[in-house]
């Protein structure tokens, strides 16, 4: 019986030496892969410190050291070891004090507001560098993604200060300083210094009006920017 078997198992399962060898590599290799996996599976159930959380309170931290946020907000940030939902959002109804002038509002204080974001937050004020103020509430349909919808949702709590304004002193600026700004462009611009330097000093939007290219648009357009002494 037993001669029987060896011969079976010599038949069938014969390996020679390398084939053992191979054989042998191949279960240690199984056995190790084995308790890797075990080894990731235990260690995955542990508990981690969120990543996120960390990213946030470093975001917080030089916020604040940079002047990034309107005072008042700087009490409003952690619950317990979570962010709260006004840490990013600040209550509206409790921080603000309406209206809010969009011509000295910093980022915070617009992201705060009914229906702006911090990406047309920042398109407000972009824009409004770029102006040197707004001196209507409705120049912001001109940027992007502010719907004239939201005018009447911010009625009442927003507004212009027109003191604000950097007025542009049309009888001595450049050209190159002129045409950066987003009303006038470079055509326009060198028409005005063109004519300025032909005429002589502008008196008032009339004598701005004798250029052929300002038409009443463009004149209702540009005037509330523009300064004469």
């Amino acid at each position: 019986m037993k001669t029987q078997i060896k011969r079976f198992l010599d038949t069938f399962f014969y390996f020679n030496t390398n084939e053992k060898k191979g054989l042998l590599g191949l279960l240690f290799l199984v056995i190790f892969l084995q308790a890797v996996a075990f080894a990731y599976q235990k260690y995955s159930h542990q508990k981690e410190v969120p990543v996120l959380t960390i990213v946030q309170l470093d975001w917080i931290k030089d916020s604040l050291q940079t002047n990034n946020f309107a005072p008042q907000y700087k009490q409003k940030f952690l619950k317990g070891n979570r962010f709260s939902k006004d840490s990013i959002y600040p209550s509206k109804k409790l921080l603000l004090r309406y209206p809010v002038d969009l011509n000295s509002a910093d980022s915070a204080t617009l992201v705060a507001l009914s229906k702006i974001g911090s990406f047309l937050a920042g398109k407000i004020v972009a824009l409004r560098t770029k102006l040197g103020g707004f001196h209507s509430l409705t120049q912001l349909t001109e940027i992007w993604g502010f719907k004239e919808d939201f005018l009447y949702d911010l009625e009442g709590k927003i507004w212009v200060d027109p003191k604000q304004i950097k007025y542009i002193a049309i009888n001595t600026i450049s050209l190159d300083e002129l045409q950066k700004h987003p009303y006038f462009k470079y055509t326009l611009s060198r028409a005005l210094i063109n004519y300025r330097t032909q005429h002589g000093n502008y008196k008032n939007m009339e004598s701005i009006k004798g250029i052929k290219l300002v038409n009443d648009s463009i004149a209702k357009l540009i005037a509330p920017y523009i300064h004469f002494k």
